[in-house]
């Protein structure tokens, strides 16, 4: 295996383990950045390529109808995509180049909601991803895709997981 490789393979296991390590803690109290310390969710599934978060519909988050804005919604599965990429252990920051929402139901203030994040295919320069956002039922809320450019900036948890391996 390429020395390239090994380092990925290293550097997924080691962010998949960290992010097992904070399972139902609160995103707020972590080294994350501000949206995911704003929006408040909790990890609840994090593997390769794949990552499960759970957050509570707060009043901040809502339309003037009292349910969970599109607008949130959209940024939501758009954080835990980014998050998802996370596991597959680029050295580089892969950004949304686009983005597709489809609102398909409702949740109202003071529910709980989870976002399920999956990379669906790896090219060689643009990774595509889907996501959702279900009720605590089951019940879909919404879906997304997005398609991601791989870039070389190296974010603060690439640098902190490097470090740590020193």
């Amino acid at each position: 295996m390429p020395d390239l490789q090994k380092e990925r393979k290293k550097r997924s296991e080691k962010m998949i383990s960290l992010f097992n390590s904070f399972k139902n803690q609160e995103l707020k109290n972590l080294p994350v950045p501000p949206f995911s310390k704003w929006a408040n969710g909790k990890i609840i599934k994090a593997e390769f390529g794949l990552m499960e978060l759970e957050f509570e519909v707060r009043p901040e988050m809502a339309n003037p109808t009292n349910l969970l804005h599109g607008g949130i919604q959209c940024a939501l599965m758009d954080d835990v995509i980014g998050i998802t990429t996370a596991t597959l252990g680029y050295k580089g920051f892969p950004i949304s180049i686009d983005f597709h929402v489809d609102y398909l139901g409702k949740i109202q203030v003071g529910e709980k909601v989870r976002v399920i994040g999956e990379i669906i295919r790896e090219g060689r320069n643009i990774i595509h991803a889907n996501a959702e956002i279900r009720d605590l039922n089951n019940n879909l809320i919404s879906t997304s895709n997005s398609n991601l450019l791989k870039t070389k900036f190296i974010p603060e948890y690439v640098k902190t997981a490097d470090r740590l391996e020193r």
